[in-house]
Protein backbone atom coordinates (compact mmCIF):
# COMPACT_ATOMS: atom_id res chain seq x y z
CA UNK A 1 0.00 0.00 0.00
CA UNK A 2 1.42 3.26 -0.97
CA UNK A 3 1.37 6.06 1.43
CA UNK A 4 0.98 9.75 0.21
CA UNK A 5 0.78 12.89 2.03
CA UNK A 6 -1.95 15.40 -0.27
CA UNK A 7 -1.57 18.98 -0.36
CA UNK A 8 -4.65 19.47 1.22
CA UNK A 9 -3.41 17.21 3.87
CA UNK A 10 -0.71 19.24 4.67
CA UNK A 11 -3.05 22.48 4.67
CA UNK A 12 -5.75 20.59 7.35
CA UNK A 13 -2.06 19.69 9.28
CA UNK A 14 -1.66 23.58 9.72
CA UNK A 15 -4.69 24.82 10.53
CA UNK A 16 -5.49 22.39 13.17
CA UNK A 17 -2.28 23.12 14.58
CA UNK A 18 -2.36 27.08 14.39
CA UNK A 19 -6.10 27.09 16.00
CA UNK A 20 -5.93 29.64 18.71
CA UNK A 21 -6.73 28.49 22.45
CA UNK A 22 -9.98 29.53 23.82
CA UNK A 23 -9.68 32.85 25.95
CA UNK A 24 -9.08 31.66 29.73
CA UNK A 25 -11.93 33.58 30.63
CA UNK A 26 -14.40 31.69 28.60
CA UNK A 27 -12.75 28.06 29.44
CA UNK A 28 -13.38 29.43 32.97
CA UNK A 29 -16.84 30.15 32.49
CA UNK A 30 -17.45 26.83 30.38
CA UNK A 31 -15.68 24.82 33.14
CA UNK A 32 -18.51 25.66 35.71
CA UNK A 33 -21.58 25.53 33.35
CA UNK A 34 -23.89 22.03 33.37
CA UNK A 35 -23.26 20.14 30.31
CA UNK A 36 -26.48 18.84 28.22
CA UNK A 37 -27.13 15.15 28.55
CA UNK A 38 -26.88 14.41 24.80
CA UNK A 39 -23.49 16.01 25.00
CA UNK A 40 -22.58 13.87 27.92
CA UNK A 41 -23.41 11.30 26.03
CA UNK A 42 -21.38 12.03 23.29
CA UNK A 43 -18.77 11.96 24.73
CA UNK A 44 -19.00 9.00 26.45
CA UNK A 45 -19.63 7.63 22.71
CA UNK A 46 -16.41 9.40 22.07
CA UNK A 47 -14.29 7.78 24.53
CA UNK A 48 -15.26 4.00 24.17
CA UNK A 49 -14.55 4.77 20.31
CA UNK A 50 -11.37 6.09 20.64
CA UNK A 51 -10.52 3.13 22.96
CA UNK A 52 -11.65 0.25 20.71
CA UNK A 53 -10.08 1.87 17.48
CA UNK A 54 -6.74 3.66 18.99
CA UNK A 55 -5.68 1.32 22.33
CA UNK A 56 -3.61 -1.71 22.10
CA UNK A 57 -4.37 -4.08 24.83
CA UNK A 58 -7.59 -3.01 25.70
CA UNK A 59 -8.53 -5.90 27.41
CA UNK A 60 -5.22 -6.95 28.79
CA UNK A 61 -6.94 -6.83 32.68
CA UNK A 62 -10.71 -6.23 31.71
CA UNK A 63 -13.21 -8.41 29.32
CA UNK A 64 -14.85 -7.13 26.74
CA UNK A 65 -17.92 -7.61 28.27
CA UNK A 66 -17.11 -5.89 31.50
CA UNK A 67 -15.73 -2.81 29.95
CA UNK A 68 -19.00 -2.78 27.70
CA UNK A 69 -21.00 -2.88 30.68
CA UNK A 70 -19.21 -0.73 32.81
CA UNK A 71 -19.60 2.49 29.46
CA UNK A 72 -23.06 1.00 29.36
CA UNK A 73 -23.92 1.73 32.66
CA UNK A 74 -22.30 5.31 32.75
CA UNK A 75 -24.70 6.29 30.07
CA UNK A 76 -27.84 5.35 32.62
CA UNK A 77 -26.06 7.60 35.24
CA UNK A 78 -25.62 10.49 32.86
CA UNK A 79 -29.20 11.31 32.79
CA UNK A 80 -29.32 14.79 33.99
CA UNK A 81 -26.22 17.81 33.13
CA UNK A 82 -23.60 17.99 34.67
CA UNK A 83 -20.54 19.97 35.18
CA UNK A 84 -17.17 18.80 33.81
CA UNK A 85 -16.19 18.39 37.11
CA UNK A 86 -18.94 16.07 37.97
CA UNK A 87 -18.28 14.38 34.52
CA UNK A 88 -15.34 13.67 35.08
CA UNK A 89 -16.40 11.66 38.45
CA UNK A 90 -18.26 9.50 36.61
CA UNK A 91 -16.13 8.51 33.25
CA UNK A 92 -13.02 8.30 34.72
CA UNK A 93 -13.25 5.04 36.98
CA UNK A 94 -14.69 3.39 33.94
CA UNK A 95 -11.10 4.43 32.37
CA UNK A 96 -9.11 3.39 35.50
CA UNK A 97 -10.80 0.03 35.43
CA UNK A 98 -9.06 -0.77 32.16
CA UNK A 99 -5.74 -0.89 34.72
CA UNK A 100 -3.22 0.74 32.53
CA UNK A 101 -1.18 3.02 34.37
CA UNK A 102 0.08 5.72 31.56
CA UNK A 103 -4.02 5.81 30.55
CA UNK A 104 -5.10 8.71 32.51
CA UNK A 105 -8.00 11.16 32.58
CA UNK A 106 -6.86 14.71 34.27
CA UNK A 107 -9.53 16.30 36.21
CA UNK A 108 -10.67 19.31 34.71
CA UNK A 109 -9.32 22.81 36.69
CA UNK A 110 -9.31 26.20 36.23
CA UNK A 111 -6.78 27.99 34.23
CA UNK A 112 -5.07 31.16 35.10
CA UNK A 113 -4.62 34.34 33.17
CA UNK A 114 -0.55 35.94 32.53
CA UNK A 115 -1.30 38.01 35.00
CA UNK A 116 -2.43 35.96 37.74
CA UNK A 117 0.03 33.78 36.85
CA UNK A 118 3.12 36.56 37.27
CA UNK A 119 1.38 37.69 40.27
CA UNK A 120 1.15 34.40 42.15
CA UNK A 121 4.96 34.00 41.51
CA UNK A 122 5.92 37.16 42.91
CA UNK A 123 4.30 36.55 45.78
CA UNK A 124 6.29 33.25 46.07
CA UNK A 125 5.65 29.96 47.16
CA UNK A 126 1.75 28.82 47.98
CA UNK A 127 1.17 27.28 50.92
CA UNK A 128 0.93 23.84 49.67
CA UNK A 129 4.07 23.52 48.02
CA UNK A 130 5.52 24.62 51.36
CA UNK A 131 5.26 21.13 52.30
CA UNK A 132 6.88 18.06 51.43
CA UNK A 133 4.07 15.31 52.54
CA UNK A 134 3.67 11.62 51.97
CA UNK A 135 0.58 9.58 52.31
CA UNK A 136 1.37 6.03 54.20
CA UNK A 137 -1.54 3.92 55.85
CA UNK A 138 -4.38 6.34 55.33
CA UNK A 139 -2.51 8.92 56.33
CA UNK A 140 -0.99 12.34 55.39
CA UNK A 141 2.45 13.06 56.77
CA UNK A 142 4.87 15.98 56.38
CA UNK A 143 8.14 14.75 55.54
CA UNK A 144 9.50 18.10 54.72
CA UNK A 145 8.71 22.08 56.16
CA UNK A 146 9.91 24.84 53.61
CA UNK A 147 7.52 27.03 55.71
CA UNK A 148 8.68 30.38 58.26
CA UNK A 149 6.87 28.41 60.58
CA UNK A 150 9.53 25.85 61.84
CA UNK A 151 7.54 24.48 65.27
CA UNK A 152 5.69 22.74 62.84
CA UNK A 153 7.33 19.33 63.35
CA UNK A 154 8.45 16.79 60.95
CA UNK A 155 6.07 13.55 61.24
CA UNK A 156 3.09 15.80 62.19
CA UNK A 157 -0.20 14.27 60.62
CA UNK A 158 -2.14 16.73 58.32
CA UNK A 159 -5.91 16.60 59.81
CA UNK A 160 -7.16 19.03 57.23
CA UNK A 161 -6.82 21.62 54.99
CA UNK A 162 -9.03 24.16 55.13
CA UNK A 163 -11.54 21.72 56.58
CA UNK A 164 -10.49 19.07 53.55
CA UNK A 165 -9.51 16.09 55.34
CA UNK A 166 -7.04 14.21 52.69
CA UNK A 167 -8.77 10.33 53.79
CA UNK A 168 -11.57 12.56 51.73
CA UNK A 169 -9.74 13.53 48.92
CA UNK A 170 -7.86 10.17 48.61
CA UNK A 171 -11.63 8.47 48.86
CA UNK A 172 -12.98 10.72 46.32
CA UNK A 173 -10.00 10.69 43.95
CA UNK A 174 -9.12 6.32 44.30
CA UNK A 175 -11.41 5.05 41.95
CA UNK A 176 -9.74 7.22 39.64
CA UNK A 177 -6.25 6.67 39.70
CA UNK A 178 -4.67 2.94 38.67
CA UNK A 179 -1.31 1.20 38.13
CA UNK A 180 -0.13 -1.31 35.77
CA UNK A 181 -2.29 -4.49 36.52
CA UNK A 182 -2.93 -5.34 40.16
CA UNK A 183 -0.10 -4.05 41.75
CA UNK A 184 -1.26 -1.76 44.84
CA UNK A 185 2.16 0.04 45.48
CA UNK A 186 2.11 2.63 43.11
CA UNK A 187 -1.26 3.88 44.22
CA UNK A 188 0.40 5.35 47.30
CA UNK A 189 3.13 6.81 45.04
CA UNK A 190 0.04 8.39 42.73
CA UNK A 191 -1.48 9.81 45.33
CA UNK A 192 1.48 11.85 46.75
CA UNK A 193 2.31 12.88 43.41
CA UNK A 194 -1.09 14.55 42.90
CA UNK A 195 -2.22 15.35 45.97
CA UNK A 196 -1.98 19.20 45.28
CA UNK A 197 -3.37 19.14 41.63
CA UNK A 198 -6.62 17.16 43.85
CA UNK A 199 -6.59 20.28 47.20
CA UNK A 200 -6.29 22.85 44.67
CA UNK A 201 -9.03 21.57 42.52
CA UNK A 202 -11.33 21.15 45.31
CA UNK A 203 -10.70 24.55 47.18
CA UNK A 204 -9.13 26.44 44.53
CA UNK A 205 -5.45 28.46 44.41
CA UNK A 206 -5.43 30.21 47.91
CA UNK A 207 -2.98 32.51 49.17
CA UNK A 208 -3.33 31.57 52.94
CA UNK A 209 -4.65 27.96 54.00
CA UNK A 210 -5.53 27.15 57.10
CA UNK A 211 -3.70 23.45 58.45
CA UNK A 212 -4.61 21.52 61.45
CA UNK A 213 -1.92 19.41 62.34
CA UNK A 214 -1.67 16.34 64.60
CA UNK A 215 1.84 15.51 66.53
CA UNK A 216 2.07 13.11 69.20
CA UNK A 217 -1.07 13.61 71.47
CA UNK A 218 -1.76 17.35 70.44
CA UNK A 219 -3.80 18.89 67.98
CA UNK A 220 -3.39 22.32 66.66
CA UNK A 221 -3.61 24.67 63.50
CA UNK A 222 -1.79 26.86 62.02
CA UNK A 223 -2.26 28.79 58.63
CA UNK A 224 0.30 29.04 56.10
CA UNK A 225 1.03 31.97 53.79
CA UNK A 226 2.77 32.41 50.53
CA UNK A 227 6.11 32.48 51.29
CA UNK A 228 7.60 35.63 49.65
CA UNK A 229 10.95 35.16 48.21
CA UNK A 230 13.96 36.52 50.19
CA UNK A 231 15.83 37.90 46.64
CA UNK A 232 15.48 41.53 46.50
CA UNK A 233 14.68 42.83 43.37
CA UNK A 234 16.41 45.33 41.63
CA UNK A 235 14.12 48.06 39.45
CA UNK A 236 15.65 48.85 35.83
CA UNK A 237 17.53 52.12 36.41
CA UNK A 238 17.65 52.36 40.13
CA UNK A 239 20.88 52.11 41.65
CA UNK A 240 20.79 49.76 45.13
CA UNK A 241 23.17 51.27 47.85
CA UNK A 242 25.28 48.48 49.56
CA UNK A 243 26.40 48.14 52.44
CA UNK A 244 30.32 48.57 51.79
CA UNK A 245 31.33 46.33 54.84
CA UNK A 246 29.40 43.56 53.04
CA UNK A 247 30.21 44.02 49.84
CA UNK A 248 32.58 41.40 48.06
CA UNK A 249 35.01 41.94 45.12
CA UNK A 250 33.45 39.65 42.21
CA UNK A 251 35.66 36.68 41.52
CA UNK A 252 37.11 36.41 37.36
CA UNK A 253 34.73 34.65 35.30
CA UNK A 254 36.24 31.02 33.99
CA UNK A 255 34.32 31.07 31.33
CA UNK A 256 35.94 27.57 30.04
CA UNK A 257 34.48 26.28 33.63
CA UNK A 258 31.07 27.50 33.13
CA UNK A 259 31.02 26.68 29.61
CA UNK A 260 31.88 22.89 30.81
CA UNK A 261 29.63 23.27 33.94
CA UNK A 262 26.33 23.90 31.01
CA UNK A 263 27.48 20.92 28.85
CA UNK A 264 27.64 18.64 32.14
CA UNK A 265 23.82 19.66 32.72
CA UNK A 266 23.05 18.81 29.52
CA UNK A 267 24.49 15.41 28.92
CA UNK A 268 23.54 14.41 32.32
CA UNK A 269 20.15 16.20 32.78
CA UNK A 270 20.30 18.90 35.42
CA UNK A 271 17.05 19.90 36.60
CA UNK A 272 17.36 23.99 37.89
CA UNK A 273 13.86 23.60 40.48
CA UNK A 274 15.16 20.89 42.04
CA UNK A 275 19.11 21.24 41.95
CA UNK A 276 19.47 17.69 40.81
CA UNK A 277 20.57 15.05 37.96
CA UNK A 278 18.92 13.16 36.46
CA UNK A 279 21.86 10.64 36.12
CA UNK A 280 24.60 10.89 38.55
CA UNK A 281 27.46 8.45 39.93
CA UNK A 282 28.22 8.39 43.41
CA UNK A 283 31.63 7.03 44.93
CA UNK A 284 31.05 5.44 48.60
CA UNK A 285 34.19 6.73 50.12
CA UNK A 286 34.24 4.19 52.59
CA UNK A 287 34.79 1.67 50.01
CA UNK A 288 35.99 2.41 47.13
CA UNK A 289 34.83 -0.62 45.33
CA UNK A 290 31.30 0.18 45.73
CA UNK A 291 29.41 2.52 43.23
CA UNK A 292 25.87 4.00 43.28
CA UNK A 293 24.59 5.26 40.18
CA UNK A 294 21.42 7.37 40.62
CA UNK A 295 19.07 7.71 37.93
CA UNK A 296 15.83 9.69 38.66
CA UNK A 297 14.22 9.54 35.20
CA UNK A 298 14.69 8.24 31.60
CA UNK A 299 13.72 11.53 30.11
CA UNK A 300 16.61 13.95 30.67
CA UNK A 301 20.03 14.40 29.58
CA UNK A 302 21.66 13.18 26.54
CA UNK A 303 21.68 9.57 27.42
CA UNK A 304 24.12 8.07 24.86
CA UNK A 305 27.08 10.18 26.51
CA UNK A 306 26.37 10.43 30.10
CA UNK A 307 26.10 6.37 30.59
CA UNK A 308 29.28 5.98 28.29
CA UNK A 309 31.30 8.84 30.32
CA UNK A 310 29.46 6.81 33.85
CA UNK A 311 30.82 3.51 32.70
CA UNK A 312 34.07 4.61 31.60
CA UNK A 313 34.49 6.10 35.10
CA UNK A 314 32.78 2.68 36.51
CA UNK A 315 35.43 0.88 35.05
CA UNK A 316 38.67 3.39 35.39
CA UNK A 317 37.53 2.69 39.12
CA UNK A 318 37.73 -0.87 39.02
CA UNK A 319 34.38 -0.80 40.68
CA UNK A 320 33.55 -4.55 42.45
CA UNK A 321 29.60 -3.84 43.33
CA UNK A 322 27.32 -1.42 41.21
CA UNK A 323 24.42 -0.02 42.91
CA UNK A 324 21.69 1.51 40.50
CA UNK A 325 18.59 3.30 42.21
CA UNK A 326 15.42 3.74 40.33
CA UNK A 327 13.41 4.46 43.58
CA UNK A 328 10.62 7.03 42.04
CA UNK A 329 11.81 6.58 38.57
CA UNK A 330 8.53 7.21 36.46
CA UNK A 331 10.36 6.20 33.34
CA UNK A 332 10.52 8.24 29.94
CA UNK A 333 12.44 7.07 26.83
CA UNK A 334 12.40 3.45 25.89
CA UNK A 335 15.74 4.14 24.03
CA UNK A 336 16.93 5.49 27.56
CA UNK A 337 16.46 2.25 29.68
CA UNK A 338 17.59 0.78 26.02
CA UNK A 339 21.21 2.39 25.99
CA UNK A 340 21.40 2.01 29.96
CA UNK A 341 21.13 -1.79 29.53
CA UNK A 342 23.83 -2.65 26.83
CA UNK A 343 25.63 -1.36 29.74
CA UNK A 344 25.03 -4.10 31.79
CA UNK A 345 25.77 -7.31 29.49
CA UNK A 346 28.41 -8.74 27.39
CA UNK A 347 26.04 -10.03 25.15
CA UNK A 348 24.29 -8.80 21.97
CA UNK A 349 20.85 -8.16 22.95
CA UNK A 350 16.67 -8.21 22.62
CA UNK A 351 14.77 -7.35 25.35
CA UNK A 352 11.21 -6.08 24.07
CA UNK A 353 8.99 -7.91 21.71
CA UNK A 354 7.97 -5.71 18.85
CA UNK A 355 5.15 -2.80 19.98
CA UNK A 356 1.60 -3.94 19.29
CA UNK A 357 -0.09 -1.20 17.91
CA UNK A 358 -4.23 -1.17 16.50
CA UNK A 359 -3.35 -0.07 12.23
CA UNK A 360 -0.70 1.43 10.28
CA UNK A 361 -1.75 5.09 11.14
CA UNK A 362 -3.10 4.36 14.52
CA UNK A 363 0.54 6.76 15.70
CA UNK A 364 -1.02 10.06 13.48
CA UNK A 365 -2.48 11.64 16.62
CA UNK A 366 -2.23 15.79 16.89
CA UNK A 367 -2.56 15.50 20.71
CA UNK A 368 0.98 15.20 20.16
CA UNK A 369 2.45 18.27 20.02
CA UNK A 370 -0.71 20.06 22.20
CA UNK A 371 2.44 21.37 24.97
CA UNK A 372 4.37 22.87 22.52
CA UNK A 373 4.51 26.43 22.45
CA UNK A 374 2.35 28.39 19.66
CA UNK A 375 5.70 29.53 18.55
CA UNK A 376 6.63 26.12 17.82
CA UNK A 377 3.52 25.33 15.81
CA UNK A 378 4.76 26.52 12.61
CA UNK A 379 7.60 24.15 12.99
CA UNK A 380 5.79 21.41 14.04
CA UNK A 381 3.31 21.83 11.36
CA UNK A 382 6.31 21.20 8.84
CA UNK A 383 8.08 18.22 10.60
CA UNK A 384 4.74 16.42 11.14
CA UNK A 385 4.79 14.71 7.63
CA UNK A 386 8.04 13.51 7.73
CA UNK A 387 6.98 11.86 11.64
CA UNK A 388 3.79 10.80 10.01
CA UNK A 389 5.70 8.68 7.20
CA UNK A 390 8.14 7.56 9.13
CA UNK A 391 5.55 6.12 11.58
CA UNK A 392 4.02 4.71 8.75
CA UNK A 393 6.87 2.62 7.09
CA UNK A 394 7.88 1.42 10.73
CA UNK A 395 4.49 -0.27 11.28
CA UNK A 396 4.05 -3.31 9.39
CA UNK A 397 1.04 -5.93 9.31
CA UNK A 398 1.45 -9.72 10.41
CA UNK A 399 -0.43 -12.47 8.68
CA UNK A 400 -2.72 -12.56 11.52
CA UNK A 401 -3.98 -9.41 10.60
CA UNK A 402 -2.11 -7.41 13.60
CA UNK A 403 0.35 -4.46 13.24
CA UNK A 404 4.01 -4.09 14.97
CA UNK A 405 6.05 -1.51 15.08
CA UNK A 406 9.57 -1.84 14.98
CA UNK A 407 10.87 -0.29 18.67
CA UNK A 408 13.98 0.39 19.95
CA UNK A 409 15.39 -2.67 21.67
CA UNK A 410 13.13 -5.19 19.79
CA UNK A 411 15.87 -5.39 17.37
CA UNK A 412 19.12 -7.01 18.17
CA UNK A 413 21.60 -4.54 19.51
CA UNK A 414 25.15 -4.30 20.60
CA UNK A 415 26.83 -4.23 24.15
CA UNK A 416 28.83 -1.67 24.66
CA UNK A 417 32.67 -2.13 24.60
CA UNK A 418 32.58 -0.93 28.37
CA UNK A 419 30.06 -3.22 29.87
CA UNK A 420 29.99 -3.98 33.75
CA UNK A 421 29.66 -7.61 34.55
CA UNK A 422 30.20 -7.25 38.20
CA UNK A 423 27.53 -7.62 41.69
CA UNK A 424 24.52 -5.18 40.91
CA UNK A 425 22.03 -4.38 43.37
CA UNK A 426 19.48 -2.40 41.89
CA UNK A 427 17.17 -0.16 44.37
CA UNK A 428 12.95 -0.36 43.54
CA UNK A 429 9.84 1.14 45.24
CA UNK A 430 5.93 1.71 43.85
CA UNK A 431 7.39 4.62 42.31
CA UNK A 432 9.46 2.53 39.58
CA UNK A 433 7.40 3.10 36.72
CA UNK A 434 7.47 2.55 33.00
CA UNK A 435 11.09 2.21 31.31
CA UNK A 436 12.57 1.56 35.05
CA UNK A 437 10.53 -1.79 34.27
CA UNK A 438 11.47 -2.87 31.06
CA UNK A 439 14.98 -2.17 32.50
CA UNK A 440 14.17 -4.20 35.58
CA UNK A 441 12.26 -7.25 34.15
CA UNK A 442 15.30 -7.33 31.65
CA UNK A 443 17.53 -7.49 34.36
CA UNK A 444 15.23 -10.12 36.70
CA UNK A 445 16.90 -13.33 36.71
CA UNK A 446 20.43 -12.27 36.62
CA UNK A 447 22.44 -14.20 38.94
CA UNK A 448 24.65 -11.34 39.75
CA UNK A 449 21.84 -8.77 40.43
CA UNK A 450 20.06 -8.53 43.42
CA UNK A 451 16.71 -6.36 43.87
CA UNK A 452 16.11 -4.76 47.42
CA UNK A 453 13.16 -2.38 48.39
CA UNK A 454 9.38 -2.70 46.86
CA UNK A 455 7.37 -4.37 44.52
CA UNK A 456 7.47 -1.77 41.09
CA UNK A 457 4.56 0.16 39.86
CA UNK A 458 4.76 -0.77 36.75
CA UNK A 459 4.54 -4.25 35.11
CA UNK A 460 6.54 -7.00 34.80
CA UNK A 461 5.46 -8.20 31.14
CA UNK A 462 5.23 -5.00 29.78
CA UNK A 463 2.51 -1.90 29.51
CA UNK A 464 0.82 0.03 27.02
CA UNK A 465 2.34 3.15 26.32
CA UNK A 466 5.25 4.47 24.14
CA UNK A 467 3.90 7.30 22.21
CA UNK A 468 1.17 9.17 24.60
CA UNK A 469 -1.10 11.88 22.76
CA UNK A 470 -3.73 13.76 25.24
CA UNK A 471 -6.76 14.35 23.92
CA UNK A 472 -9.82 16.37 25.06
CA UNK A 473 -13.20 14.87 25.11
CA UNK A 474 -15.60 17.42 22.88
CA UNK A 475 -17.36 18.92 25.15
CA UNK A 476 -16.71 18.27 28.58
CA UNK A 477 -13.31 19.48 27.30
CA UNK A 478 -11.78 16.48 30.07
CA UNK A 479 -8.13 15.36 28.72
CA UNK A 480 -7.81 12.07 28.05
CA UNK A 481 -3.86 10.04 27.66
CA UNK A 482 -3.53 7.57 25.73
CA UNK A 483 -0.75 4.87 25.26
CA UNK A 484 -0.62 3.62 21.20
CA UNK A 485 1.79 1.37 21.84
CA UNK A 486 1.76 -2.02 23.62
CA UNK A 487 5.42 -2.87 24.89
CA UNK A 488 6.32 -5.86 26.20
CA UNK A 489 9.50 -7.39 27.31
CA UNK A 490 11.38 -10.59 26.00
CA UNK A 491 11.60 -11.98 29.87
CA UNK A 492 8.14 -12.62 30.65
CA UNK A 493 6.68 -13.57 34.35
CA UNK A 494 3.51 -16.29 34.77
CA UNK A 495 2.51 -13.65 37.40
CA UNK A 496 0.60 -11.15 34.83
CA UNK A 497 -0.72 -7.72 36.27
CA UNK A 498 2.74 -7.46 39.24
CA UNK A 499 5.60 -5.50 39.36
CA UNK A 500 9.21 -6.62 39.92
CA UNK A 501 9.16 -8.07 43.08
CA UNK A 502 12.44 -7.35 45.11
CA UNK A 503 14.76 -10.43 46.31
CA UNK A 504 15.04 -8.25 49.65
CA UNK A 505 11.79 -6.78 50.60
CA UNK A 506 12.45 -3.56 52.64
CA UNK A 507 9.97 -1.01 53.33
CA UNK A 508 10.38 2.76 53.96
CA UNK A 509 9.02 4.08 57.13
CA UNK A 510 7.98 7.67 57.75
CA UNK A 511 10.46 7.95 60.07
CA UNK A 512 13.06 6.86 57.79
CA UNK A 513 12.16 9.51 55.48
CA UNK A 514 12.37 12.29 58.31
CA UNK A 515 15.64 11.10 59.11
CA UNK A 516 16.94 10.58 55.94
CA UNK A 517 17.91 7.31 56.70
CA UNK A 518 18.02 4.48 54.47
CA UNK A 519 17.60 0.97 55.06
CA UNK A 520 17.18 0.08 51.86
CA UNK A 521 20.80 0.83 51.21
CA UNK A 522 22.11 -0.05 54.11
CA UNK A 523 20.84 -3.82 53.96
CA UNK A 524 23.01 -3.86 50.82
CA UNK A 525 26.22 -2.61 52.33
CA UNK A 526 26.05 -4.79 54.96
CA UNK A 527 25.14 -7.51 52.06
CA UNK A 528 28.71 -6.94 50.62
CA UNK A 529 30.58 -6.98 53.79
CA UNK A 530 29.23 -10.12 54.42
CA UNK A 531 30.51 -11.85 50.79
CA UNK A 532 34.12 -10.74 51.22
Amino acid sequence: MSFKITRISFIVVIALLLVNCTSVEKYNYKLAQPIPVEKLQKDIDYTQHKLEKLYPNLYGYISKEKLDYKFDSIRKVVNKPMTSSEFYFVISPVIASVRQGHMTMTPPSKKLSKKESKRLKKMGDGPLSQFTFEWENNKLFVIKNKSKKKSINLGSEVVSINGVAPQTLFNKYRKSVTSDGYNETYIRKGFNKRFSLYMTNEIGINDSLTYVFKHKDSTYSAVISRNKSDKKEVSKGKIVQKDSAKVVAKKPVDKAKLKLERKNKRIYGYNALTNEYAKSLKFVKSDSTIAILKVKNFSEGIYSKSYKAIFDSIKKHNIQNLIIDIRDNPGGRVADAVNLYSYLTDKDFVILQPAKVTSKTSLFKWGLFRELPAVAYPFAAIAYPFYMGFSYFRTTKKADGTYEYRLVGSRKSKFAPNNYSEKTYVLINGGSFSASCILSSSLKGNPNVTFVGEETGGAFNGTVAGIMPVVDLPNSKIPLRLGLMDIRTINQTNIEGRGIFPDVEIELTIEDKIKNSDPQLDWIMNDIKKKR
